[in-house]
């Protein structure tokens, strides 16, 4: 088991946290008989695949007797109060994206007030990207994002409402490509959503957009035959998922706690949740269905 105390973040361990290549201790929690399983509340952040993956923790741990609560929050910039308060107490987040924020935005979440710990890294990845239309890629000739720089101000472009306060997104754009926002039309649509992606398949007129901010793993990209740019000066960090986890309830859970929850992690790969996502994004599969039958295909719950 690993664990990974915010608190004392820095370059060495943020290395560690995104390969997943750390050891940690010994869990002096009672066992799982002797300990009584405390209340869990669960976070997700809006869109499909983060309550997709809520669903999944969250049902792993309720067939091993934990009683779980789910609260779906708009974005991160919700979610993470709610963490600090311990409102939430268990969120499945993006490792690069997580650390970026807790490094750069002000708040509680960024001291020893509220402890966290990351557990085991999954080795699936889902990172923030930019998609165009296969034909505006071959008109505009565009396979990174230092070619889209290039052509910012051509295209409507579709980014959620927090873009103007993500590292990874409005500041980034503008530090790493000379990308301005501020600058450009933008249409505000739900993060990594069905919504976005319909958006800009439409096209880039009134009614839709000519650039969107997606999830690389989302269906719709290969869906809707999307060029996902090339990201050529890594602005975005590796995003693999891992759940987060306040230490108040890690001290009072038993040793299984942990144990699930990485079991669940170590199954989780690119592949696996790409898959998944079509399930509830395309195939309109119910995300509680999808969890479910996951697990069980995976052996994790019986």
């Amino acid at each position: 088991m690993r664990r990974y105390r915010t608190a004392v973040l820095g370059a060495s361990l943020l290395a560690l946290l995104v390969s997943a290549c750390s050891a940690g201790g010994n869990s002096t929690s009672p066992s799982a008989s002797e300990a009584t399983k405390p209340a869990v509340t669960i976070g997700s952040e809006g869109f499909d695949e983060s309550q997709l993956l809520a669903e999944i923790y969250a049902q792993a741990l309720e067939a091993h007797g934990y009683t779980v609560t789910r609260q779906d929050f708009a974005s991160r910039k919700l979610a993470l109060p709610a963490f600090d308060s311990g409102a939430v107490n268990l969120l499945p987040e993006y490792i690069g994206s997580l650390l970026r924020e807790l490094a750069t935005a002000p708040g509680p979440h960024t001291g020893e007030a509220n402890d966290q710990s990351v557990l085991d890294a999954a080795p699936a990845q889902d990172g923030d990207g930019f998609v165009v239309r296969a034909e505006t890629a071959d008109q505009l000739s565009l396979v990174t994002m230092s070619d889209l720089a290039e052509v910012a101000d051509q295209l409507t472009w579709g980014l959620p409402l927090e873009c103007s306060d993500n590292p990874s997104c409005g500041p980034g754009l503008k530090e790493v490509y000379g990308i301005d926002i501020a600058t450009l039309q933008v249409e505000n649509l739900t993060a990594c959503s069905g919504e976005m992606a319909t958006a800009l398949n439409e096209g880039d007129d009134q009614s839709g957009i000519g650039v969107a901010e997606l999830c690389t793993t989302q269906a719709d990209i290969e869906r809707f035959n999307f060029v996902l740019l090339q990201d050529d000066k890594k602005l975005i960090p590796a995003q693999n998922v891992a759940p987060v986890v306040r230490n108040d309830l890690l001290d009072a859970a038993p040793d299984d706690f942990e144990t699930i929850l990485n079991d669940v992690s170590a199954k989780l790969t690119t592949d696996e949740l790409t898959k998944l996502n079509v399930q509830v994004s395309v195939n309109q599969e119910s995300i509680e269905d999808v969890a479910a039958q996951w697990l069980s295909d995976q052996g994790l719950v019986t």
